[in-house]
């Protein structure tokens, strides 16, 4: 029996035995619309939000995982509020993140690109946009020892119009540190959708995710319902796979005959994406479900089924994203177990992806994206509505 089998065993008696053993706790406030978390170098947490109601308030924190001491890194990024897929509006500006050494890749949602149109799930095209770097991936790059860095950077509405035009910029902080940031790839806001009567309806894009493979960056466009493979050199963009729409199981009772898809995140296992999909209107509960999608020579299946509001997923076992298999252990986090009742999400364990779930927090409050630091055996999740990241010790 090799190690990893050892492993797995003794993950499942563990939390058999002690599923309450771990304990959760606010870490971080203050965040402003917090969407994905990664581990960063040294002792660090970093963190995308969307920002305030403001325009161009999107930002990336640092947090110290001992501490959980909160300092802006990045400010002034694109942002604004955005009436995709929630007529009330949302913040939305940075989401997707990912590192590769001292470089960060940022996917930037669709912002204020469309408006509502005049009617049930109809947009319009903004024609005055709050930034012109909307559905977009932006790549920071730093110089060595930027966890200790003090912060304080700031783009501005000039450096944005500078980026949009092919520019790289280069920020100072108070501490004379520099950062450079370039326009790395470029999406179309939306597309075409015309619909009878309404000829000028559009389908807005919204990035929610982002991974780099071999000068490969793979995209969840929530917006589209796609992975979309955008070569990082240069720009030329395809669609790796769309997730069509399924039935709507309540149908005549609440929504339209059909479900999106909604995929909100995604994630590299070997040579294959691990992708959580949300599901939309109405939220149908046990609908949502993880897929896996071979990056060549391609395929679709199912991963994890029966969940309710998927918004992220990753290995249990292993944070080697070249690790060949992805028949692993896995931690999934939904939105909610019942969106429509506003019934709070929850963190699972699934020691195999047809094992029986455990389950291991079932009170979070909007969360919507998760990191593991392996040193310390802890869990942390971002959580939209409160701007706050909640801390899980495990066993």
């Amino acid at each position: 029996m090799n190690l990893r089998s050892l492993f797995l065993i003794s993950l499942v008696l563990v939390f058999a035995l002690s599923t309450n053993a771990q304990t959760s706790s606010v870490f971080t406030t203050g965040l402003h619309t917090p969407n994905k978390i990664i581990t960063g170098p040294g002792n660090i947490l970093l963190v995308t939000e969307a920002g305030t109601t403001t325009p161009n308030t999107g930002r990336i924190s640092v947090i110290d995982r001992t501490t959980g001491e909160r300092r802006t890194l990045i400010d002034g990024l694109p942002s604004a509020v955005s009436f995709l897929g929630n007529p009330m509006g949302d913040p939305d500006g940075p989401s997707g993140l990912y590192r590769q050494g001292n470089t960060l890749y940022i996917t930037i949602g669709i912002g204020d690109s469309t408006l509502p149109g005049a009617g049930p799930g109809l947009e319009v095209v903004n024609p005055s946009p709050s930034s012109p770097l909307f559905d977009s991936v932006l790549e920071i790059t730093f110089p060595r020892g930027f966890p200790n860095f003090g912060g304080g950077f700031t783009l501005t509405a000039a450096d944005q119009t500078a980026l949009a035009s092919g520019s790289t910029v280069r920020l100072l902080n108070d501490d004379g540190r520099a950062l450079s940031i370039r326009l790395a790839a470029d999406l179309q806001n939306y597309r075409p959708a015309p619909r009878p009567g309404f000829p000028d309806n559009v389908k807005g894009s919204h990035l929610y995710g982002i991974v780099l493979y071999r000068k490969t960056f793979y995209l969840a466009d929530a917006g589209h319902n796609q992975i979309k493979a955008v070569n990082s050199a240069t720009g030329d963009i395809s669609i790796l796979v769309t997730f069509p729409d399924r039935p709507n199981p309540l149908f005549g009772t609440i929504g339209g005959p059909f479900v999106e898809a909604v995929p909100d995140n995604v994630h590299r296992v070997g040579n294959r994406l691990i992708v959580p999909l949300l599901t939309g209107f109405p939220f149908v509960p046990g609908l949502s479900e993880i897929r896996s999608v071979g990056i060549r020579p391609g395929g679709d299946v199912s991963l994890i089924g029966g969940l309710s509001s998927a918004i992220d997923v990753m290995r249990a076992d292993t944070d080697d994203e070249d690790f060949a298999g992805e028949d692993g252990a896995y931690y999934t986090l939904e939105f909610s177990t019942n969106q429509l009742a506003g019934e709070p999400g929850r963190l699972r364990l699934y020691s195999s992806p047809d094992a029986a779930p455990i389950t291991l927090l079932s009170d979070l409050i909007t969360p919507t994206s998760m990191a593991l630091d392996d040193d310390s055996g802890t869990i942390f999740i971002t959580n939209i509505a409160a701007g706050t990241v909640t801390r899980v010790i495990l066993p």
